[in-house]
């Protein structure tokens, strides 16, 4: 098999899904070089030179690619700092490394106001009602207030209260469940507001989906619609987290979705990207070159907000149902012949298991340590309908797994159907012991029945 060498720039999210998926490659023979912000076992034990960069600064980062430019092909990241950081532009500048990311210019994940600005642009019948308040625009705070509450009584149905910078959930705030008086929201706007500027919007009743989009700069490729959870416990309860995990169905749409709503996403979707990459070719966006939070609405739907990588969780259900090489398809991106990717017609349900504290008031003692041994036996047995991905662990200085403090390990299951997916995957996520906590309901029946019902009063509405 003809070797390839891989740049990893990891901050341990979806990463170990990334290069578990090219080690599958019946292809080509993969040697990673990985830099990442903390020693993850399973990205070590699978790395030909493994560098940790606990800020995952950029100057670092291309050091180490610098070093090893000669034996690298391409590169790939989970991570949106490297991005927005313009860490392809300045990677490729000085190394020649073609990054499978897009450039800082397009890195619109940095500002939740341009993204706005943006969408007015390309897809404005997808873009909310939406206010920037901007500190150094205001004389005051409480000028700042005033238009707070002038505008929020425009909005009949709420709104949402956000960071412009990215806050990973943690700084967001909705209407009806983070804050539910005038007061309380005004609390919410003053904490984030003393921080920058602040975007609040129309708050839209609806189901959401996640959209994700390859590309070589010319080519647009669309996966298969994905799911998130992003509240820390059962049915949607809890505060917001960076996602609890994610299921994508055997179709390309979802369970809950009419088929024609796939079709009109796909299609507003292609449309606003052709005008947004401009004529011809743009190399500038090549990679994941989106990843659009939707909310399907009585109307149709609307984007929510747009990053500029993979989903965290979303990524690796695309990723465990990908039947094409994934080194195939990252040389079809570098070269520009990317016409499509096949996806298979099975389910993917990934689980996330989080320390027992994580978006809740549990307590628990941090670099806990942790065996995933059972769990890996599991995987073995299984023997290709399950995976475990370890995220935020790390081995310490005596080569035991610890945990840190975000979410720790990823579990996929992949079946016919997205029952069988969610029993694999809760199965997985059982065997990781005590020490941790998972949603139980992350595609289930139950939540899919839930979400088509809401769906379907929202829109007879």
């Amino acid at each position: 098999m003809d070797k390839v060498g891989i740049l990893i720039v990891s901050k341990c999210l979806s990463s170990a899904a990334i290069i578990d998926t090219f080690a599958r490659s019946e292809r080509y023979a993969p040697e990673f070089y990985i830099a990442e912000r903390q020693v993850n076992p399973l990205n070590f034990k699978r790395a030909k030179v493994h560098r940790v960069v606990p800020d995952l600064n950029v100057a670092d980062v291309t050091k180490f690619a610098s070093r090893h430019e000669r034996q690298i092909d391409f590169g790939l990241t989970d991570t949106e700092d490297f991005v927005t950081a313009g860490g392809r532009d300045i990677v490729e500048r000085e190394t020649g490394i073609p990054m499978l990311c897009v450039t800082k210019e397009f890195a619109v994940e940095a500002s939740k106001a341009d993204q706005r600005l943006l969408f007015e642009r390309i897809c404005p019948k997808a873009n909310p009602r939406y206010k920037v308040f901007d500190p150094s625009k205001y004389p005051s705070e409480g000028a700042a207030v005033a238009d707070l509450r002038s505008f929020s009584k425009e909005l009949d149905a709420g709104f949402a209260i956000k960071p412009d910078a990215p806050a990973r959930g943690a700084g967001v705030g909705v209407w009806g469940k983070d804050f539910s008086t005038e007061e309380e929201a005004v609390a919410f706007f003053l904490n984030v507001y003393s921080k920058g500027r602040v975007v609040v919007e129309e708050r839209i009743e609806g189901e959401e989906s996640s959209f994700h989009a390859f590309s070589d700069g010319r080519h647009f490729v669309a996966a298969p619609l994905t799911r998130d959870y992003k509240r820390a416990l059962d049915g949607d309860k809890g505060k917001l987290t960076g996602g609890m995990g994610s299921y994508r169905g055997p179709k390309e749409g979802l369970p809950f979705l009419p088929p024609s709503e796939w079709e009109r996403v796909v299609r507003m979707e292609r449309d606003a990207f052709e005008k947004w990459k401009g004529r011809g070719s743009n190399p500038a966006l090549r990679g994941i070159v989106l990843y659009d939070a939707l909310m399907h609405t009585r109307g149709g739907f609307k984007i929510l907000e747009r990053n500029s990588r993979g989903g965290n969780t979303e990524q690796i259900c695309l990723l465990t149902t990908m039947l094409d090489d994934y080194v195939d398809v990252c040389y079809r991106m570098v070269d520009g012949s990317l016409k499509g990717i096949r996806f298979s017609n099975k389910a993917s349900v990934v689980t996330c298991a989080v320390p027992l504290n994580y978006g809740t008031s549990a307590n628990q003692a941090p670099g806990e340590a942790v065996d995933l041994d059972r769990a890996y036996a599991l995987e073995k047995q299984r023997d290709g309908d399950l995976r475990v991905f370890p995220m935020d662990l790390r081995l310490d200085e005596t080569g035991l797994t610890v945990m840190g403090s975000s979410r720790s390990v990823a579990v996929a299951g992949i079946a016919a159907s997205l029952k069988e997916a969610n029993a694999i995957s809760d199965e997985g996520v059982s065997e990781l012991g005590d020490k941790f906590r998972h949603r139980t309901d992350v595609g289930s029946e139950t939540d899919i029945a839930r979400s088509k019902e809401h769906l379907r009063r929202v829109r007879k509405a």
